[in-house]
């Protein structure tokens, strides 16, 4: 009797072992190719992938992969939507929640994003983490630059002592992404915007590692700078947000201690002399988070530390980013309420009409910030030597020849100015209509991949009074940037009478939520508009008899030219009978017709070159209990 006992004890044993076995889940033991090599490097693109397919597969319903874009040698760009359940579109996001943004690795040798929220995604699928998800709809995108991630070297280790291979700031076709928000030249960059304009998150969160001045802070972070931002918005992502999300209030300072303060470098224009103060990035809306302050939506770019080690850095990006997402789901409310106000702000334009509020900001100059410690700021550094600067006193180094750590005779704080307020030098009205002359395609297609609204005239249009744009002085710089020789134009809006606009004109109106926004890139002087990326350049010509009365000249510009755009500051001038939605232009490589086959994915196997654009959010998606993806292959 006691020996059947026994033996039904031990198979009892053997089939609760085997169930419970079998019921665990697997991402229990699931690590990062990082984790696993106790932080000496990072994780290549391929692995990202294969452990995220991981990750969804076994998420219960709360992650969805998908594929937002191919990259120029021919790598993927994968994006989680997260949720309970993770909806297949924005429809599908049930309207209490808010949606949010998490960008890593667009400069891919600062990794600690991608790392971080590889973490962070386990813990989602585990379940750790339905309290935030009652609330928010996340969408994650770890590794928004493959090529450069997989493109190894020691470039960081300078600054940036471990790990010691870390990719590249630029993507596969050369550019810097975060320089390239105006212009979406880069295929991964043109992806980030389509996220923005299908699912329209809240908040945009990009994380970089910075190696800049020397400092005690872990991280420095920073909102949306251009002037044109809505002030309401900047005042609250600048203040409020950022005091609960990455401030003293923050998860970041409960959990680890962080003391966080504005991103800067000591010195005017990078000199380093710390008397000279504390001082912000350029405000342009080439840099994604400017870009993302001028859509009307808060952002908040991250900057953890090179010089702490990599262990690290990546906790301190993880408290950053988790810390954010829990500030945006206690003030989901709020913030949808100031959005939504800003996007009304725009709309009412249409029959409030151009306030004298309305102005273009086309360049600015850095101010001290009042709002922020009576215009100081305190950094936790080291003491500077006699030339003003702070520099380590010694360094240590491998066998190789490497730095590995860096000392300071003493560490000090530095109670500064805070450069940290843009306040414009040039403005213009901004116009009710902006006509830009039949043939300016590439710049509409441009402002439509910004999600901006356009109208094509069907029929010739009498006006009786219009504003043409008189070119005074029409330059290109000398040195090449981010692929280009910017302009340069000097000049002034001069009224005249009497105009036939031509059918095939293209208009676009500011009375829409990214009205600024459009007003910003069409502003002929605006230094980081369409003009100044040449976006116009074919138009801006010695175009005969036609418009020979809006030409300069000759004895202002050595060639007589005529700018192809007409600005009004009334909306009714061009009746909306006379006007067609312009959705997209015939030649636009964005969203190229798709051919559908199934085959396993194998990273790197996608053919580049005339294949590799970018594709829309959305078209390439995991197939549920399985390995396979259902792929689609583009052509232009």
């Amino acid at each position: 009797m006691k020996r059947s006992a026994v033996i039904l004890f031990l198979i009892s044993t053997i089939i609760l072992s085997a169930a419970a076995a079998f019921a665990a889940n697997p991402l229990e033991e699931l690590k990062t190719p990082a984790e696993l090599s106790n932080w000496t490097r990072t994780t290549s693109s391929e692995e990202v992938i294969d452990y995220l397919t991981q990750v969804a597969k076994n998420s219960g319903g709360r992650i969805r992969m998908e594929f937002i874009a191919w990259t120029t040698k021919g790598n993927l760009v994968p994006l989680l939507v997260i949720g309970t359940p993770a909806p297949k579109s924005p429809e599908e996001v049930p309207t209490e929640k808010a949606i949010a943004y998490v960008n890593c690795n667009i400069h891919s040798g600062e990794v600690e994003g991608k790392e971080s929220m590889l973490i962070f995604a386990r813990e989602v699928a585990l379940g750790q983490h339905d309290d935030l998800l009652k609330d928010l709809v996340i969408l994650l995108a770890p590794n928004m630059s493959p090529d450069g991630n997989d493109d190894l070297g020691t470039w960081r280790r300078g600054s940036q002592f471990t790990p010691a291979l870390v990719g590249t700031r630029y993507n596969g076709q050369g550019f810097n992404m975060n320089r390239d928000m105006t212009k979406l030249e880069a295929y991964e960059s043109r992806a980030v915007v389509e996220v923005m304009n299908k699912w329209d998150p809240v908040i945009f969160v990009d994380a970089h590692a910075t190696n800049g001045s020397y400092m005690r802070h872990a991280v420095t972070y920073n909102w949306g700078l251009h002037p044109n931002t809505d002030p309401d918005i900047m005042a609250y992502n600048r203040g409020e947000f950022s005091r609960k999300a990455i401030g003293p209030d923050s998860y970041l300072y409960k959990k680890l201690g962080h003391k966080s303060i504005p991103y800067g470098n000591f010195g005017e224009n990078y000199s380093g002399k710390v008397s000279e103060g504390w001082w912000t990035f350029e405000d342009y809306q080439r840099y994604t988070t400017n870009y993302a302050g001028l859509r009307n939506r808060l952002a908040m770019l991250l900057e953890v530390y090179s010089y702490d080690d990599f262990k690290t850095r990546v906790d301190t990006q993880y408290a950053c980013i988790y810390g954010i997402l829990q500030t945006v789901a206690q003030d989901k409310d709020k913030i949808k309420a100031l959005i939504k106000k800003a996007d009304e702000r725009g709309l009412a334009r249409t029959t409030a009409g151009i306030s004298s509020d309305d102005k273009v900001c086309l360049n600015s100059s850095l101010a001290i910030l009042d709002e922020t410690d009576g215009g100081y700021v305190c950094v936790d550094s080291y003491a500077m030597d006699s030339d003003d600067l702070v520099k380590p006193t010694s360094t240590d180094y491998d066998e190789d020849g490497f730095k590995t750590a860096i000392y300071f005779e003493k560490e000090a704080v530095h109670h500064i100015p805070y450069y940290g307020k843009f306040v414009p030098t040039g403005t213009e009205k901004m116009g009710a209509l902006y006509v830009l002359r039949p043939g300016a395609d590439d710049a509409v297609q441009l402002l439509l991949r910004h999600g901006i609204t356009v109208d094509r005239l069907t029929e010739d249009v009498e006006v009786t009074e219009f504003e043409w744009f008189k070119i005074d002085t029409l330059g290109t710089k000398k040195s090449l940037y981010e692929g280009h020789y910017m302009n340069v134009v000097s000049g002034d809006w001069t009224t005249s009478k009497d105009l036939t606009i031509p059918s095939g004109s293209f208009v676009v109106s500011t009375a829409q939520p990214h009205g600024s926004l459009a007003a910003l890139l069409l502003e002929p002087k605006s230094v980081d508009g369409l003009v100044s990326w040449n976006y116009l350049d074919k138009l801006i010509t010695t175009e005969g008899a036609r418009y020979d009365r809006f030409m300069t000249s000759d004895s202002v510009s050595e060639a007589r030219v005529v700018f192809p755009m007409w600005k009004f500051h009334e909306f009714s001038v061009i009746p909306a009978s006379k006007l067609m939605p312009v959705e997209k232009l015939a030649h636009d490589e964005t969203l190229p017709a798709p051919i559908e086959s199934a085959e396993p994915y194998k990273s790197g196997s996608s053919s580049s070159g005339c294949n590799a654009g970018a594709v829309a959010g959305g078209m390439l998606l995991l197939v549920a209990g399985g390995a396979a993806l259902i792929r689609k292959k583009y052509r232009r």
